[in-house]
């Protein structure tokens, strides 16, 4: 198999998929031009490392990663696809195997829930969702967190799964998350979290329904009275002129502790990009940027495609 691209992308619920004008544009903007290179490129798989929002994995088991091996399915929060996407169980677990084989300990899920961390770029990216995606899990929300460096080599695995499969194709790996922001903590190990939340994240799984849609109706009526979220846009450049520049191992030594102080709750997801970057290979060739404190989120897009892919 061959990866003809790779998309790194931030993601919001404030965002419909829809053109906008005013501060997001330059992002939005870059998104539908990294969906036309997807046409173009012709995947046969969509590999997307991203986080889940306490929709689908909880703390009573939480692993650092997670491969879709079989079943996929939508949460729809948010307005993001619900309901069962496409998938190809034999490359998912012929990458499986070979990640294992490499030194990995993946989990594995024959049915796998994704929620808008990463269904939002995936209908971004392929509105007619009908290429296959193969996703990936990375655990942001709290414990286990992987370090960057870590993210990267599992991401690196995976690319060589991808490459080494035998059945021919084209794949492009998505990256969701990020960039900084600071939503509300979720980590059962957060002092500040309530008791409450701290219950959900680790007994929810037959609430995540009417939890969800308490958490959807206060994040409409935040942006409803104009709420905003704090942005770092200066951590946030940073990180972006590192990747420009191919200046990963800058990016890599960074710690769990100094990501979230630069970057905050979440941050942590640029787990995800890292791990993408780790599949690719190789730098990226465009960058864009916008910080939308009404999304409260520091939105960055970044592409590379194969030239003759």
């Amino acid at each position: 198999m061959q990866i003809v691209g790779m998309v790194t992308m931030s993601h919001s619920p404030s965002w419909d998929l829809g053109p906008v004008d005013g501060a997001p544009k330059a992002y939005v903007d870059a998104v539908f031009a990294a969906r036309d290179m997807v046409v173009a490129a012709r995947p046969d798989i969509m590999v997307v490392f991203g986080p889940d929002h306490a929709r689908n994995f909880f703390f009573d088991v939480m692993p650092s990663f997670c491969i879709g091996v079989d079943r996929v399915s939508g949460f729809g929060d948010f307005g993001s696809p619900k309901g069962e996407l496409p998938s190809d169980p034999a490359l998912a677990r012929s990458v499986a195997d070979r990640v294992a084989a490499d030194g990995f300990d993946p989990a594995l899920s024959y049915n796998m829930g994704v929620d808008h961390g990463m269904s939002q770029p995936l209908a971004a990216l392929t509105p007619t969702l009908d290429i296959p995606v193969l996703p990936v899990m990375i655990s942001t929300g709290g414990p286990p967190l992987p370090t960057l460096a870590r993210c990267h080599a599992f991401g690196r695995s995976v690319g060589h799964a991808l490459r080494a499969y035998d059945g021919a194709g084209r794949a492009v790996i998505v990256g969701s998350g990020g960039l900084s922001h600071w939503p509300p903590s979720v980590s059962p190990s957060d002092p500040e979290v309530s008791a409450e939340t701290r219950d959900y994240v680790i007994n929810g799984r037959t609430r995540s329904a009417e939890f969800n849609a308490a958490r959807e109706a206060s994040s409409l009526g935040r942006r409803a009275k104009g709420g905003t979220g704090p942005i770092n846009e200066e951590w946030d450049r940073w990180l972006l002129d590192c990747l420009k520049a191919g200046d990963i191992e800058a990016v890599l030594g960074i710690d769990n502790a100094t990501l979230l102080d630069k970057a905050g709750p979440g941050g942590q997801e640029i787990r995800a990009w890292i791990a993408a970057l780790g599949a690719w290979g190789s730098g990226v060739q465009s960058i864009a940027y916008a910080p939308v404190p009404t999304w409260i989120t520091g939105m960055g897009c970044a592409t590379a495609f194969l030239e003759d892919a």
